[in-house]
């Protein structure tokens, strides 16, 4: 049987639920709150908080010590928090009920993210518009680590470039690269479901040729020559562990787009490219996200 344990907490607190479902190894999603809000800039306002999903088989695991620790994580970090329990059966759809929260998605004038059931916006002719269906992939564009990736990308002039986008998910930042001129992008995910999902939203967005898609770490990926430039939307604590091998994959003069950084890393982060090779050119905040725009120095 499928269980799906959903945990309603403030934003601030999800990157720590994030590390736990890792701690934990379970597939876990994560989806912001959102509200109707008629007559604005959009038709919909973000609540400051989110729904943390940790979704794994109670054959496969032990269901008792996973809501043990959960319990336990609550108590000591947000004991006002909801929380809920729901089994599915074999055959039926988790994610039904999600969708309902994925709207589409105005990154900036020229990006436009959109799930594939919901009608195109008016203006779409004249934006990049990538299609998503998540599935139990991080990234529906919703994220604010997501969304400074793109806008960091409209810096850069992407034309025949080679591209690692490191921890891909669900390929939003890879169709994105692709459709905005980048020749080659190598999207490198370690999770096998990612992996599936980031195929299936390949063929929605007509992606055929210029992608290349390894279900590995960072560390087992080979490359065979030097990148142009990587973009890497993964938690600051695998960024600063893998610095190096991060560098070695670009060329000298080469660009490097990190997010997935909250504030509380941000200083380590900066700190962290003073001792290296790298000049920042440009830093970008929303919320207590942080995206940097890094070049490699000869």
């Amino acid at each position: 049987m499928l269980r799906r344990v959903d945990l309603k907490v403030g934003d601030e607190f999800e990157d720590a639920l994030l590390a736990l479902a890792n701690r934990l190894e379970i597939q876990t999603f994560s989806s912001p709150c959102i509200v109707d809000c008629p007559g604005g800039e959009e038709d919909f306002e973000f609540t400051g908080e989110t729904v943390v999903s940790f979704i794994y088989s109670t054959v496969e695991k032990d269901s008792h010590e996973i809501e043990r620790q959960l319990d336990e994580w609550l108590k000591s970090e947000s004991p006002d928090s909801e929380k809920t329990v729901i089994d599915y059966g074999d055959n039926e759809d988790w994610m039904a009920n999600f969708r309902a929260y994925f709207r589409p998605i105005q990154v900036s004038d020229k990006i436009i993210i959109r799930p594939p059931w919901q009608e195109p916006l008016e203006n779409e002719q004249n934006a990049t518009v990538i299609l998503i269906d998540p599935g139990m992939a991080f990234g529906t564009g919703t994220h604010e680590s997501t969304r400074l990736c793109l806008r960091l990308m409209e810096n850069i002039n992407l034309s025949g470039c080679k591209i690692v986008d490191l921890g891909a998910g669900s390929g939003i930042l890879s169709f994105a690269l692709l459709k905005m001129g980048a020749k080659e992008v190598y999207a490198i995910e370690i999770d096998g479901p990612a992996v599936e999902n980031l195929r299936k939203n390949a063929k929605l967005n007509a992606i055929s040729s210029g992608l290349e898609i390894y279900c590995k770490d960072l560390a087992s990926f080979k490359s065979g020559g030097k990148f142009d430039g990587l973009t890497a939307n993964i938690s600051s604590p695998i960024i600063l562990a893998n610095l190096q091998l991060i560098i070695d994959l670009v060329k000298d003069n080469g660009w490097f787009i990190f997010s997935g950084i909250n504030s509380p890393n941000a200083l380590s982060m900066r700190e962290a490219f003073s001792k290296h090779p790298l000049l920042m050119i440009k830093e970008l905040t929303e919320g207590e996200w942080h995206g940097f725009l890094v070049e490699k120095k000869e």
